[in-house]
This record gives structure tokens, C-alpha cells and sequence, in this order.
């Protein structure tokens, strides 16, 4: 009667590690499709597309974050108060060569 007793525990271990097994990895599914469909970076409903491209921590409730959106680069500053613009990033060809010279002068 022993022997039957641990076969049984053996078993009901065995099929709980199984199922513990099998609901971790839905719940890594779910989480991948959430992550992959989910709306960040997408069209919304006026065809206006807005992509987080950077974001920097200055507390733990402020948070400076670079934005694209239809194209254009903004810089906005996050708070509990609100969101605010603080510029707006141009690539141009002028601001590249400012870097570039800028670079160079710091070589020499």
C-alpha cells in the first residue's frame, strides 16, 4: 500500500510541474503578442503616426521623452502637472555639419 502512495505523489508532481510548465508558456505568448500588436508606433484613427523614440528618467515622477510624430522629432518634458514642448529636433544637413566641426575642433 506504501509503494502505491509514492507512485501516486510521483505522478501528481510530475503532472503540477506540467501545468505550472504550460502556463508559464502562455503566459510568455500572450505577453510576446501584446508586446508585438500592441499600439505604440502604429497609425491611429487621423493617420497620425507617433513613435517613443528615447526616453530619459529625472525622478521618479519626471521624465524627459523624444517623440516622433508624422516625421517630426519633439522633445517633451513629462511631470504629475502635465506635458510640455520643449523642442523640436531638425535633421538637417546644417546641424550635421555643425556636428562634424564641432567633433573636429574637440580632436585637435
Amino acid at each position: 500500500m506504501e509503494g502505491m502512495f509514492e507512485l501516486n505523489l510521483v505522478s501528481t508532481g510530475i503532472k503540477t510541474f506540467a501545468m505550472l510548465f504550460v502556463v508559464l508558456a502562455l503566459l510568455i505568448v500572450v505577453l510576446y503578442f501584446f508586446k508585438r500588436y500592441s499600439t505604440q508606433g502604429k497609425e491611429i484613427k487621423g493617420g497620425v503616426r507617433i513613435k517613443a523614440l528615447s526616453s530619459l528618467s529625472l525622478s521618479t515622477k519626471e521624465r524627459i521623452q523624444v517623440v516622433e510624430i508624422s516625421g517630426e522629432k519633439i522633445v517633451l518634458g513629462i511631470s504629475p502637472g502635465g506635458i510640455t514642448f520643449i523642442t523640436k529636433i531638425s535633421d538637417t544637413s546644417e546641424n550635421k555639419k555643425e556636428e562634424l566641426q564641432i567633433g573636429q575642433e574637440i580632436d585637435e
